[in-house]
């Protein structure tokens, strides 16, 4: 098998990557001539947050090319502290990180990021090759490896997406950023949040202890027309009924870790079963790519 590739949106993958890595250890990486899906099953926390993710393969990358025996697909296991570390160091070399890494010392001048599946021994890497010139004008080459395992056609077998029932409600959530830090202080308060909207376009986030209750309403968000909710159950509610699940604040806030993904978020309660989140990468109608993120319900006697 051979891959090889340049990384032309080191900013995005950067995102990407320190999103998925406040959730697991380590993430399956499907590579396909047309898509790169990112995949976390689940089975590293109690709270037991999957995502399955796809980002089309010009949003990252140019002078993509990738060969297999199974389909031209490479399917890789990755630890993603060990590419978080080397993605920063790509991140600030290209100075797309922030203003201030333009004045970096290790920010280059038309760098340029290779990125390349090889061999240490019988040990698979991706190696990674950074090259531009420094303020001074001369030339530079930063060169990293991180260890990748192939994944077996068994163990790509192994995973599978979750199946949950059709969606009782869709609805474009707030400001990630700022949902992130009202649901951070709720943390101080309970361990599980109860998730509630309707069709008026109202979302109400409760806890509750043996001292207090607690919610917080968002009124007017945006109810997107959904072809997968059953005709004859959306015909008989009221606007005004809530559908509602709960899940751990955990589970919760390791999926608003996306918002340094930004985009148009996207949330789908099945009631009493899961709370799924889509993180859109571009305009949702040409979207680039979506993260998916399933946050299982929490059930009482869960704990």
């Amino acid at each position: 098998m051979r891959f090889r590739t340049n990384i032309h949106n080191v900013a995005l993958l950067h995102k990407i990557i320190r999103s998925l890595s406040t959730l697991a250890r380590t993430c399956t990486i499907r590579l396909s001539p047309e898509q790169v899906h990112f995949i976390i099953p689940g089975n590293e926390g109690r709270d037991g947050v999957q995502v399955w993710s796809q980002v089309k393969v010009e949003m990252l990358f140019a002078d993509y090319k990738i060969e297999s025996n199974s389909a031209n697909e490479i399917w890789l296991e990755v630890n993603l502290d060990s590419l978080l570390k080397v993605l920063r160091s790509a991140d600030n070399s290209v100075g797309t990180s922030t203003e201030a890494s333009r004045y970096n010392a290790t920010s280059l001048s038309d760098c340029s990021v290779g990125l390349r599946l090889n061999k240490s021994g019988s040990q698979a890497i991706w190696s990674f090759d950074i090259r531009g010139e420094s303020h001074a004008g001369k030339p530079m080459r930063i060169s990293h490896d991180v260890h990748v395992t192939i994944l077996s056609k068994r163990r790509q077998e192994e995973l599978n997406e979750p199946l949950c029932p059709p969606p009782n409600i869709h609805l474009i959530l707030p400001n990630l950023s700022e949902l992130r830090n009202i649901v951070s202080r709720l943390s101080h308060i309970a361990d599980d949040v109860k998730i509630s909207a309707n069709h008026e376009g109202t979302m109400e986030l409760s806890v509750a202890d043996a001292r207090l209750d607690l919610s917080t309403t968002w009124r007017d968000l945006r109810v997107p027309t959904a072809n997968s909710e059953p005709e004859d159950e959306a015909e008989n509610v009221p606007d005004d009924q809530f559908f509602s699940t709960t899940v751990t604040i955990k589970g919760l806030l390791k999926f608003l870790n996306s918002y340094q993904v930004g985009g148009t978020a996207i949330a789908c309660i099945c009631e009493r079963h899961c709370v799924i989140a889509y993180v859109y990468i571009g305009d949702v109608n040409a979207a680039g790519g979506v993260l998916t993120f399933f946050i299982p319900a929490k059930h009482s006697g869960d704990d």
